[in-house]
């Protein structure tokens, strides 16, 4: 927060955050409030417009030198905005408790953040679709538990992670940030004895009331916010390090983009790091980990204390920037991956024993699984797997050797294409248009 990570990892959610652009939200949620107490004839005709014009005279240095002195920052506004108001100064914040501004500030900045990401979410979307379609045919070896498993394709890998970023990414957009509050003090209203004014209020504003709420409106919604971030992180580490996992020297398939000049280590200079989708990995953890701490956010004390305020001015600008910034990377390294056709095809010819489970159906049609299973089970640590299967006297009793040759010979994908080409058509027709 305050280290040079700040600016190296800055984006364009940090300035949603920034001192000067939350006192412009909050004069906009002043300026509407009195906006709205004209016309329910609270105050004067007139009052409302003299608030307005005084509205941007207020500035940052203003406020935070009235706080020094009173050392409330949202009072610290409501003091600058009254003496720039003039006569009208008296009725500014009529009837509020501070969080009636500040959560429907906050709530005004969740909802730009997530228009922005969902921006950029989609983007990276459209990347991961069109690599699939391009390589839905392109046949790899794919491994469970860091092993060779069976082949699939590499557009079947983009098409999972396709598929998971949109669950992903569902989340968030059914994220309800507009949720507020005017009820006052404890949120029964009291102040004001009606409900017309937050009402009209939020419908200037764009958001809407809470149901009920204490002194803040319930921070399981801030919560819901940060754990679909959390989500859509944890998809995009995967992606990395499937990235990084298959750039490996002994794996060389896939190489995230490395400039001419560029530098893996200062004392190795053959490396050629991943360390683009390496970084993302990391502040993945920071974006998950932030998720915890605004679970304790949500058991506050009485109608309200005021442990959780400190925590959201850190986290929530926290997460969405570094989620936007792993994104946008993520975007980049996808815009340049390298496929390394040769090592793909060298690894697949290795990876004979992918062939054991094919051979393995074959044998069931004469024979019990599990015998069948034992038989192959004995050549898996055979130099040549092929070599040993093809001449094991047993085995050849129950599959015919041209049947054999013909399943190594061949490689068998499943029906990886045809799944990819399920998801792009899924996405193409219904998944670009979820906001609507």
């Amino acid at each position: 927060m305050w280290s040079e990570a700040a600016e190296r990892y800055k984006t364009p959610i940090a300035e949603i955050f920034s001192a000067e652009n939350k006192l412009r939200y909050q004069l906009e949620v002043e300026v509407a409030l009195s906006e709205v107490q004209e016309e329910l004839g609270i105050i004067p005709v007139g009052t409302s417009s003299l608030i307005a014009k005084a509205a941007p005279v207020v500035k940052l240095d203003r406020v935070n030198e009235i706080e020094k002195v009173i050392h409330h920052d949202l009072m610290s506004m409501v003091k600058a905005l009254t003496e720039a108001s003039g006569d009208a100064g008296k009725f500014v914040h009529l009837g509020a408790t501070s969080n009636d501004i500040q959560d429907s500030v906050l709530a005004l900045q969740m909802i730009e953040t997530k228009s922005r990401l969902l921006d950029l979410l989609d983007k990276l979307s459209e990347i991961l679709a069109n690599h699939a379609t391009l390589h839905r045919e392109t046949a790899c070896i794919a491994r469970t538990h860091g092993q060779f498993a069976i082949p699939t394709t590499i557009g079947f890998k983009l098409a999972n992670f396709l598929y998971e970023l949109r669950l992903a990414k569902i989340e968030l957009f059914r994220t309800n940030v507009k949720l507020s509050k005017f009820s006052g003090a404890v949120g029964n209203y009291a102040s004001t004895m009606r409900l017309d004014i937050e009402e009209k209020l939020f419908a200037k504003l764009k958001l809407k009331p809470c149901l009920i709420s204490t002194q803040v409106v319930s921070r399981v919604i801030h919560s819901q916010f940060m754990n679909s971030m959390a989500l859509i992180a944890s998809v995009i580490e995967r992606i990395s390090k499937e990235i990084r996992n298959l750039q490996r020297s002994e794996i060389n398939e896939w190489q995230e983009p490395f400039a001419e000049k560029q530098v893996g280590s200062s004392a190795m200079p053959h490396k050629k790091n991943p360390h683009k989708s390496e970084r993302i990995s990391g502040l993945a953890r920071i974006i998950r980990s932030n998720v915890a701490i605004s679970l304790e956010n949500i058991a506050l004390e009485h109608e309200r204390d005021i442990s959780h305020s400190s925590v959201e001015r850190v986290i929530i600008p926290q997460s969405a920037n570094l989620l936007y910034y792993i994104t946008k990377s993520m975007i980049s390294i996808l815009s340049g991956l390298k496929f390394n056709l040769a090592a793909i095809q060298e690894n697949l010819e290795k990876a004979d024993t992918g062939k054991s489970e094919q051979i393995l159906i074959e044998m069931t049609k004469t024979i019990g699984r599990q015998e069948a299973h034992e038989l192959l089970r004995k050549h898996v640590n055979s130099d040549n797997f092929k070599e040993a299967v093809s001449t094991d006297k047993i085995i050849l009793k129950y599959i015919p050797k041209e049947k054999l040759y013909k399943i190594f010979s061949h490689i068998n994908v499943g029906l990886a294409t045809e799944k990819v080409d399920s998801i792009i058509n899924e996405y193409n027709i219904l998944w670009k248009n979820y906001r609507s």
